[in-house]
């Protein structure tokens, strides 16, 4: 059986297994060995639930890196507050720092290995404002805190911090279409137009609410474009409310 010294379910700053053993258990075809039984066996049901029991296509679940190199950045449009926006799609961000001497070179500390494979299954070859991005693991394990890396640990942002379950069953791939929560109740149709048009051709849009709360599909053109949108526009205020924007694995409105 395979011992993960760090498992990919946990922090990888703060949870080294140490000391002896206690239990062994197996999630997903890993054993992992465990102090800590109930708090790992939790997450590791949290995980296991989200896809059904069996991993998506080209996702192992035994990766332990945490840090992705990203590289062929627009060096102009792309600064750390996007790249978050789109990378905490997979999972919760640590860290990220943009090389001040390769600035086409950043920097991405995911808060696991599971997570940091998800964001390197579903973005390597993404295009982000006309460059296709390379993105794979790093050889550093973590981001030094520093003045030039961004700290996102603590961000209300990230979106893992609730909602596992679901936020791990909506990965995928940028699609053309993108789902906007958190809208205001009175938002209007030609105010989202507004906000989000400028960043590409909008084939449509459908405002509806779910449990009381308004909501929104937006359909581009092309994938880049819904990209452009959502790394640019998520968690911006929108008519007395922050909008919160993820990619939509709905094929049409």
């Amino acid at each position: 059986m395979k011992e993960l010294g760090i498992s990919r379910i946990h922090h990888c700053l703060q949870n080294n297994v140490q000391g002896p053993p206690s239990k062994v258990f197996q999630i997903l075809g890993v054993s992992i060995l465990s102090n800590n039984l109930e708090v790992r066996m939790g997450r590791a049901a949290t995980v296991a639930a989200a896809f059904g029991g069996t991993l998506p296509p080209g996702v192992t679940g035994t990766n332990e890196r945490c840090t992705l190199i990203v590289s062929n950045l627009n060096t102009d449009k792309t600064n750390e507050d996007k790249l978050f926006n789109l990378f905490s799609l997979y999972g919760n961000i640590v860290r990220i720092k943009v090389l001040h001497n390769k600035p086409d070179l950043a920097l991405v500390e995911m808060a696991d290995g599971l997570q940091a494979e998800l964001a390197v299954n579903y973005l390597k070859g993404a295009t982000l404002f006309g460059n296709k991005l390379e993105v794979n693991y790093s050889k550093y394990p973590t981001i030094t805190p520093a003045p030039d890396a961004h700290d996102y640990i603590n961000s209300g942002l990230n979106r893992f911090n609730s909602n596992v379950v679901k936020n791990y069953r909506h990965c995928c791939a940028p699609t053309k279409m993108i789902h906007v929560s958190a809208l205001a109740q009175d938002v209007s149709e030609e105010a989202l137009l507004a906000h989000l048009s400028e960043h590409g051709s909008v084939v449509g849009t459908k405002l509806f609410e779910v449990n009381g709360k308004r909501q929104a599909l937006v359909l581009f053109e092309s994938e880049e474009e819904a990209t452009e949108a959502l790394v640019s526009k998520h968690a911006t205020p929108l008519e007395g409310g922050t909008i919160r924007i993820s990619f939509s694995q709905m094929q049409s409105l």
